[in-house]
């Protein structure tokens, strides 16, 4: 079984602290990707790429394109449409899609590059999307340690690392590591 890949979702922190955390994640683990909120998306798109990062902005395509990010995620067909024509299809554009499943083959459907299931209690749908369907699937919730054993048998493609991660560079190191242990050991 492959082993799924680390996804960072940055919160509303200044910048500096954000790669500052991410620099120490990508140096302890195999992190693939990270969400960043549009406010911040010029001071970090260039700094996360330069780390190997595949940046995507939260919900806004025009912001993506303005500060050359990798891609966006978005929620419900809508959005995703109108992300894809401001995109085209060389960018990612990723679905955000909660708990459900109609969403989540309605927007793969329609070419989503990627599918995030709130898995709270729901990873009978990551186990479900991970059996079907090719698109990759995200575990969007923060994952301790602990709660990887119980989300890997269930075969999510990438997930998040703890919120702790983004309190300092020794935080994200020693969540990222921790993870990689448990993922690799």
């Amino acid at each position: 079984m492959t082993q799924p890949r680390l996804h960072l979702v940055a919160p509303g922190l200044d910048p500096e602290a954000i790669v500052t955390c991410a620099e120490a994640a990508c140096a302890a683990g195999d992190v693939a990707s990270i969400l960043i909120q549009p406010s911040s998306a010029r001071a970090l798109v260039a700094p996360l790429q330069r780390l190997g990062l595949a940046v995507l902005v939260d919900g806004d395509p025009q912001i993506a394109v303005r500060t050359g990010a990798d891609g966006v995620e978005i929620a419900g067909l809508d959005a995703y449409r109108e992300a894809r024509r401001v995109l085209g299809p060389d960018r990612i554009v990723g679905a955000s899609c909660g708990a459900s499943r109609h969403s989540a083959m309605e927007l793969a459907e329609a070419g989503a590059d990627y599918v995030a299931f709130s898995q709270a209690s729901h990873v009978d749908l990551i186990s479900w999307w991970a059996e079907i369907f090719e698109i990759p699937c995200i575990a969007a919730d923060p994952v301790s340690g602990e709660t990887l054993d119980i989300l890997l048998p269930h075969k999510p493609d990438f997930i998040r690392p703890d919120d702790a991660m983004w309190t300092s560079r020794d935080a994200a190191r020693d969540i990222v590591q921790g993870l990689t242990a448990r993922l690799f050991g």
